[in-house]
């Protein structure tokens, strides 16, 4: 295959970035509405479909069975893509799909890339931990391995589902909302930092007077980046991909003590490592942005 054919192909495959801006077919304010609608949707539905579980729950035997925490924590987000699904199908009135990406199709080469660049990110992170201090780091033994592997199986559900559904809320919605409106695109990723920050206020860590402001920072590049990822590549794929390989490295292999995030992994950190957390979180970032955009991605 000769250069003029390869660029045939590139063309061929990229051709969706030149199509027109799913964001245009709403006003700007019926964005606004659907935004907060979901938003609303998921605070109070999510918060009685939480209620009802904790109460269900709550008199049985495994009721503080680390499983049973995971899953009263995470069965809301059943509702928030719920909310976002109605939400693209009955307003914006176009596929699911279709929402996530401007691709004909999913990309599921980029999406398994991000998610393979960032676990490798996070590995080595990990190591770094173990070598620099090794008494941070300690194997979490249990004499309820059931239960263990009761909320692995429950996560490998659940945690795509969370961090899909939070992707599709703060990344493809406020994408295709903000970026046909606003020529400086960087203020799109800074509300998208702002609101993601926001939404995260609530968590143990950012409670915490020794770990709220670089807590605060990180869940703010999180959404710049993720949402750069998102812009960059016009879909979601790689962000989906970065934020599961993320949320179930934390629930599988290794968490840290008072993690806002309920799991029974196989290692405990005393505390996170905020300066090497950052430095993952840019590094991948920016492998996943620059590289993710190669033509056998896409």
């Amino acid at each position: 295959m000769n250069g003029r054919d390869n660029r045939m192909e590139l063309f061929a495959r990229t051709s969706y970035l030149s199509s027109d801006p799913i964001g245009k077919k709403l006003p700007l304010r019926y964005w606004i509405a659907g935004f907060f609608f979901i938003e609303l949707v998921w605070t109070f539905v999510g918060g009685a479909v939480t209620y009802l579980s904790m109460e269900g729950t709550r008199d049985f035997p495994w009721s503080s069975a680390s499983w049973t925490m995971y899953l009263n924590q995470h069965v809301n987000f059943l509702v928030l893509f719920a909310a976002v699904a109605f939400f693209t199908h009955a307003v914006v009135r176009i596929p699911l799909r279709r929402y996530v990406t401007d691709a004909p199709q999913f990309r599921w080469k980029l999406f398994w890339f991000a998610a393979l660049v960032w676990l490798v990110g996070i590995g080595i992170a990990t190591v770094v931990t173990i070598v620099i201090e090794p008494q941070a780091v300690m194997v979490n033994t249990t004499n309820r391995l059931w239960d263990r592997l009761l909320l692995m199986t429950l996560a490998l559900v659940f945690t795509p589902l969370q961090c899909i559904a939070e992707e599709l809320l703060f990344r493809t919605t406020l994408w295709r909302m903000l970026e046909p409106r606003l020529r400086r695109t960087w203020i799109v990723g800074t509300i998208s930092g702002i609101v993601f920050t926001v939404a995260h206020l609530s968590n143990v860590e950012v409670q915490s007077t020794s770990f709220s402001l670089p807590i605060l920072l990180y869940y703010f590049l999180s959404g710049v980046l993720f949402m750069e990822m998102t812009r960059s590549h016009r879909g979601t794929e790689a962000a989906f991909g970065a934020h599961i390989a993320n949320n179930l490295f934390l629930v599988l292999v290794v968490n840290y003590s008072g993690s806002s995030l309920p799991s029974d992994p196989w290692l405990i950190q005393q505390a996170p490592v905020i300066w090497l957390d950052l430095m993952v979180l840019v590094v991948c970032s920016h492998i996943i942005i620059r590289y993710g955009s190669n033509a056998r991605f896409q």
